[in-house]
This record gives structure tokens, C-alpha cells and sequence, in this order.
């Protein structure tokens, strides 16, 4: 009955944080998220002298609070550490993705040769800057069957304030079917009424790229993906192999949607 309701109280705990966020959330109610244990008071005890006594704690003088195991002060460690990481990691440069060619950079080289067809959107905030790209749906060789409430609910749980949507011809041809055009008057009437900006719709395939604000485009130059990868890899943790003898080194959605 005791570890039901322990149970309980931690999933009562994560579905608050998950539903308002921590921004509103109280140090200790936190803190026990963290620890997960049943001893409520723990959180109470390690607060007592404030946060930055908490964040200057060694292993050792959390292991000397009463409740105090070696995981639960593992875990307070880690999260201390990660926190402090993400507080000093600096913020990488977003390109702007102003013309048809810019978005079609981003998923080109993942896109453009498939076989079947992808339905991507690529999420950007106000100043139409990425903010990432969520695969809607994956098709067969003609078709990819897409709704509005599948298109919208990543732009709705990410916060997006603009949206793209590009997806492939397996055929070549970019040019945009019935269905396609169809598709997208749903699309942008869906996004008046969510206050989400619709910037494009792409069409992707071997022989260019479709634009239904720009019409047809060439592909995108090679140098602006290929500058897409290695921002990528510069982002990467870089991995470090310790040498034999030598200490190791330190390591630098569905949203329901009622658009009927």
C-alpha cells in the first residue's frame, strides 16, 4: 500500500511538471522530483541552507544527510552538474530561413532521393529561425495521407510561431499534385485559425525543388547543407578516449487537435 501510494505521488508530480512546466515550482518540490524517494523531508533538509550551498556540495556532505543514499546523491550530483553545463553553454548561431531554398537545405539531403514519401514540417520561431523539423508522416510511392491536426500539433507542443512544411516526390518531379494544392489550402486555413504562420509549402524530388510561394526552384546549393552538417558536428560533445595509464578526462507527441 506504501509503495502504491509512493507511486502515486511521484506520477502526480511528474504529470505537474510535465503540464505547467518547472518555472512555477518551488525549489523543494523540484528537488524531490529528482530524488523520486519518499522521504519528503530530504528535499526540505538539503534547501536548508539555499541553493548555493546546494550547488557546492560534494558527495560527501550530501552522503551525511539522513535518507541519503549513494543513487539519490548520484542523481542530485548529476543534475547539478547538468544544470551549471546548460546555464554556461553558449548559444550556437540559427540561420535565418528566409527564401524556398534555405528550408529546403534543411531536409534535402534527407529527403530528396527517398524511395517513398515523407511528410516533414520544419518549425521556426518569430524571426524564422529553426527551432526543429518533426517528421508528420511516411507514405508509400504516390501518396502520404496527412490531416491538419497531425501538421499543427508539433508547432502547438514546441511553441512555434511559424511553420514549413516540405515533403518528397519520389517521382522527380516536384511539381505539386491535386492533392497536394488540396492539401495545402487546409493547411493554411488551419494556420490562420491557430495564429500559426504558415511560410511554405516545398515539394522536394530529383529533378528541383516547388515553392508555393516562389514556384519552381533549382536545388539547393551543395555548400548550404553541407555548412548544415558541420554545424552540426561542431555541436557534438566531441568523445575522448582515456589513455592506458592515465586518469580519465571529464566530458566537456500527439496534441488533440479538433479542426473540423
Amino acid at each position: 500500500m506504501a509503495r502504491a501510494l509512493q507511486i502515486a505521488v511521484c506520477v502526480a508530480r511528474a504529470d505537474r511538471i510535465l503540464g505547467e512546466g518547472g518555472a512555477g515550482l518551488p525549489d523543494a518540490e523540484l528537488l524531490r522530483i529528482v530524488l523520486g524517494t519518499r522521504d519528503d523531508l530530504l528535499a526540505g533538509r538539503l534547501l536548508s541552507r539555499g541553493l548555493p550551498s546546494l550547488r557546492r556540495a560534494s558527495a560527501g556532505e550530501l552522503l551525511l544527510e539522513t535518507g541519503m543514499s549513494s543513487a539519490l546523491a548520484a542523481r542530485v550530483l548529476a543534475a547539478l552538474e547538468l544544470g551549471r553545463r546548460v546555464a554556461l553553454a553558449p548559444a550556437g548561431p540559427r540561420r535565418r530561413l528566409l527564401r524556398a531554398q534555405d528550408v529546403a537545405s534543411v531536409l534535402w539531403a534527407s529527403l530528396a532521393h527517398l524511395p517513398h514519401e515523407e511528410f516533414w514540417a520544419v518549425l521556426m520561431n518569430a524571426r524564422l529561425q529553426e527551432i526543429r523539423c518533426v517528421q508528420i508522416a511516411r507514405g508509400g510511392l504516390t501518396q502520404c495521407s496527412v490531416s491538419p491536426r497531425e501538421a499543427f500539433a508539433p508547432a502547438l507542443v514546441h511553441r512555434a510561431s511559424a511553420i514549413a512544411f516540405v515533403h518528397n516526390h519520389p517521382s522527380g518531379d516536384p511539381a505539386p499534385s491535386g492533392e497536394d494544392q488540396r492539401l495545402q489550402l487546409l493547411l493554411d486555413e488551419a494556420g490562420h485559425a491557430l495564429s500559426v504562420r504558415v511560410v511554405d509549402h516545398l515539394v522536394l524530388a530529383e529533378g528541383g525543388v516547388h515553392s508555393a510561394v516562389e514556384g519552381a526552384c533549382p536545388p539547393p546549393d551543395p555548400v548550404s547543407f553541407v555548412s548544415r552538417v558541420e554545424d552540426m558536428m561542431s555541436r557534438a560533445a566531441p568523445i575522448r578516449v582515456p589513455c592506458r595509464g592515465h586518469d580519465e578526462p571529464r566530458s566537456g507527441d500527439s496534441c488533440p487537435l479538433d479542426l473540423e
